[in-house]
C-alpha cells in the first residue's frame, strides 16, 4: 500500500511549536532545522518529519520510539531494518510525505509561478521541451515535467549524480540506471503540481491521500518523542 500525507504551513503557535521540537527530536535533527534562516523552512522540515512519524504509527502500526533512521552514501534517508520507504517534499506552504511498502518512492511538489522557461531548456529533452512550450498552459506543463523528473531522481536516491536531462519522461514513466519508474500526479491543490514516482504502477485502489490539519499534526508532535528520527 502507498500513502501520501500532506499538511499546510501556518505561523500559529510558532514559539511553542519550535520549543516542543527542540525537546522531542534528536540533537542531530534539531541542529539541522536550526540552521535555516527562515522559520518557514525550519517548520516545513519539522512538519515533514511529523507527517512521516504520524503515517508510520497510524497507517503501518510502527513503534516509532524504536525506529532508527539512517542515510545512504548519497544522503538519502531510510529506516533501518524496515521495508517501508518514504520521501518528503515541500513548497511554499504545502508539505507532503509519501510512504510505501512497495519499493522505492519519490515525491516532489512545486507551487506554480511565473518563471523564464528558457533558463531551464538544458534540463529537458527536445521532446519534453517542445511539449512544454506548445502547451496551452506553459507554466503548468513546465512544473509537471519538473516534478516528475525530481520525483524520479528522489526515488532512485542518487541525487545530483543523475542529471535531469539524462532521462526522458514518456507516457508517465522513465528509466534510470535500468530501473523503470512510474509516475502519478496527485491533485492536492490547483496552485501546485505534485508527482509521485514509484517502482510499481500506482492505481487509485492501492493509494490513499490523507490531509492533516495543523492542529492535529502539532498535537501529535507534542505527545510523542522522536529521538530516533535523527
Amino acid at each position: 500500500m502507498t500513502h501520501l500525507l500532506f499538511t499546510y504551513l501556518t505561523d500559529e503557535g510558532n514559539d511553542s511549536f519550535f520549543a516542543e521540537a527542540k525537546h522531542r527530536f534528536s540533537t542531530e535533527f534539531v541542529n539541522k532545522f536550526s540552521k535555516y534562516k527562515r522559520w518557514q523552512d525550519a517548520k516545513s522540515t519539522i512538519l515533514g518529519r511529523l507527517l512521516l512519524a504520524y503515517g508510520l504509527k497510524n497507517l503501518y502500526q510502527v513503534d516509532i520510539n524504536n525506529l532508527k533512521m539512517n542515510f545512504s552514501k548519497d544522503k538519502k534517508p531510510f529506516l533501518e531494518n524496515s521495508s517501508i520507504q518514504f520521501n518528503i517534499s515541500h513548497s511554499n506552504d504545502v508539505i507532503v510525505c509519501a510512504i510505501t511498502s512497495l519499493g522505492d518512492i519519490g515525491v516532489d511538489i512545486e507551487k506554480i509561478s511565473d518563471i523564464n522557461i528558457q533558463d531551464f531548456i538544458d534540463q529537458f529533452s527536445q521532446t519534453e521541451y517542445e511539449a512544454i512550450i506548445s502547451s496551452s498552459n506553459v507554466q503548468e506543463q513546465f512544473y509537471r515535467f519538473w516534478t516528475q523528473k525530481e520525483a524520479i531522481v528522489k526515488a532512485n536516491g542518487s541525487g545530483l549524480h543523475i542529471p535531469l536531462n539524462s532521462f526522458e519522461i514518456n507516457n508517465h514513466q522513465a528509466t534510470v540506471a535500468d530501473q523503470c519508474y512510474f509516475l502519478k500526479e496527485i491533485p492536492l491543490n490547483p496552485q501546485y503540481i505534485c508527482n509521485v514516482a514509484t517502482q510499481n504502477i500506482i492505481s487509485d485502489n492501492v493509494m490513499t491521500l490523507t490531509s492533516l490539519n495543523s492542529e492535529l499534526i502539532t498535537g501529535f508532535g507534542s505527545c510523542n518523542n522522536f529521538k530516533s528520527f535523527c
